[in-house]
C-alpha cells in the first residue's frame, strides 16, 4: 500500500503520536507511508526520521491550491489511501481522496470532533469513508452527541505499545539528565500541558505527599501552553527544588521507564497514550477515568483507578504504592501483561493494515462497478 497521512496541527497530541508510531510500523511491513505536516507544527521537529515527510500548510478551508497540490501528490505517489483527523484535514485531504477515487479514512481521537452542525455532518458523510476510534467510548459518545453518524462506520484500534525493558545505565542517564538520583523516588507525568491535563491539581497533591516523603520528586514530562502557570504554582508552593520541567520528550518510554510511580490525572480523554506508555514500562499506573481508560485499567489488578478532580484519592493511591513495593511491582508486572494481551503496536498496526486493505478494495470494487 501506498499511504498519505495528513496532520496539520502545530501541537503534538495522542493523533501525531498514534500518525508517526502507525506510518513506521506500516513501513515495516513494507507499505510506502507519507505523512504532509504543518511547516512549523512540532510533527516536523518530532517524528522519527525514518518517515516521507512532506512540510505543507493546509490553509484555508476548501484551499484549491492545496486541493490541487494534494491531487497531484497523490497520483504522482499513487496513494492508496488517505488519513485524516480534524475538519480541515478532512475537507482537504477528503475532496482530494474523491477526485482522485481512492478512500478517505479519519482518524476520531474524541468524541467532540461531532456535532449536530450542518457543515460537520455534511463534511463527513461526504468525504469520509470509514473512520478509527481509539476506544468504544468514543464511538458510542460521538454517536451521542451526532445522531446522524452510522455507528457500524467506525473501526475501534487500541492505541497499542510494545513493552520494553531499558538498563540500569540508561535510567540512571535519565534520571541524571533531570537532576536526580537513583534514591530519589520519582513521581512521573508524561503530558501535554494543558488544563484538562489536571497537572495543577497534582502539583498541590504532590506538595502534601513530599511534606510526608521527602524524597519524592515530581517530574513533568511535557510542554504546552499552561507551562509558565504551573511554574508559578510550583513556586507558589516552595516546590522549585522537587519538581523538574523536564520539556517535550522524543522517548516517552525511556521517561516512563525512570519514573517509580506514573500518573495520569487528566480530566478530559479518548483513550490515552500516556497510560499505555506506562503500562508498556511495566511501571505501577495511578490514573483517572477518563475517556476510556477503564476498557484497559482494572482497578487494584493493573493500575490504581480514581475519579477526575478527586485530590484526596490521589493523594491516598500515591501513598498505598510509596508504602507498599511489593504491590507496586505487582502492579507494573500486570500492567505489562496487558499490553501483551490485547494492548501492544503489533496487534494495533496488524489490525490497522488488515482495515486499510479491506477499504481500498471496497472502493476499488465500488468505483469499478461504477
Amino acid at each position: 500500500m501506498n499511504l498519505l497521512y495528513i496532520s496539520s496541527k502545530k501541537r503534538w497530541g495522542g493523533v501525531s503520536s498514534w500518525m508517526n508510531k502507525t506510518a513506521l510500523g506500516l513501513q515495516r511491513r513494507g507499505h510506502i507511508i507519507w505523512i504532509i505536516a504543518h511547516p512549523h507544527g512540532h510533527f516536523i521537529k518530532a517524528a522519527d526520521p525514518k518517515i516521507n515527510l512532506v512540510k505543507k500548510k493546509l490553509g484555508m478551508d476548501y484551499n484549491p491550491l492545496m486541493v490541487y497540490f494534494l491531487t497531484r501528490f497523490i497520483k504522482s505517489r499513487q496513494i492508496d489511501l488517505v488519513v485524516t483527523n480534524i475538519e480541515k484535514e478532512v475537507i482537504i485531504g477528503g475532496i482530494a481522496a474523491r477526485l482522485c477515487k481512492i478512500p478517505n479514512i479519519r482518524r476520531v481521537g474524541r468524541e467532540d470532533d461531532f456535532n449536530e452542525k450542518f457543515k460537520v455532518k455534511w463534511h463527513h458523510k461526504v468525504l469520509v469513508n470509514h473512520s478509527i476510534v481509539p476506544c468504544s467510548l468514543v464511538r458510542d459518545n460521538a454517536v451521542k452527541r451526532a445522531s446522524w453518524l452510522d455507528k457500524n462506520q467506525f473501526t475501534i484500534i487500541y492505541n497499542g505499545k510494545n513493552c520494553v525493558q531499558y538498563s540500569k545505565a540508561e535510567i540512571a542517564q535519565k534520571r541524571k539528565q533531570w537532576g536526580l538520583s537513583g534514591t530519589d523516588v520519582i513521581i512521573g507525568v508524561t503530558s501535554q500541558l494543558a488544563r484538562v491535563k489536571g497537572i495543577d491539581s497534582l502539583i498541590k497533591v504532590f506538595g502534601k505527599i513530599n511534606q510526608n516523603y521527602p524524597k519524592t520528586r515530581l517530574v513533568i514530562s511535557g510542554a504546552g501552553r499552561e507551562k509558565e502557570n504551573l511554574q508559578s504554582l510550583v513556586k507558589a508552593q516552595n516546590l522549585s527544588s522537587q519538581v523538574v520541567f523536564a520539556g517535550f520528550t522524543k522517548n516517552p518510554l525511556l521517561s516512563a521507564a525512570a519514573y517509580d510511580i506514573a500518573v495520569s490525572n487528566s480530566t478530559f480523554e479518548g483513550f490515552p497514550n500516556t497510560v499505555v506508555e506506562y503500562f508498556a514500562a511495566s511501571k505501577p499506573v495511578i490514573t483517572t477515568n477518563a475517556g476510556g481508560v477503564a476498557e484497559m485499567v482494572k482497578h487494584h489488578e493493573n493500575a490504581l483507578l480514581i475519579d477526575c478532580k478527586d485530590e484526596a484519592g490521589l493523594y491516598k493511591n500515591m501513598e498505598i504504592l510509596l508504602t507498599n513495593p511489593e504491590f507496586a511491582k505487582k502492579l507494573g508486572k500486570n500492567a505489562a501483561q496487558t499490553i501483551k494481551q490485547g494492548f501492544s503496536e503489533d496487534i494495533m498496526i496488524a489490525k490497522l493494515e488488515d482495515l486499510f486493505i479491506r477499504e481500498i478494495k471496497k472502493h476499488n470494487k465500488y468505483n469499478t462497478k461504477c
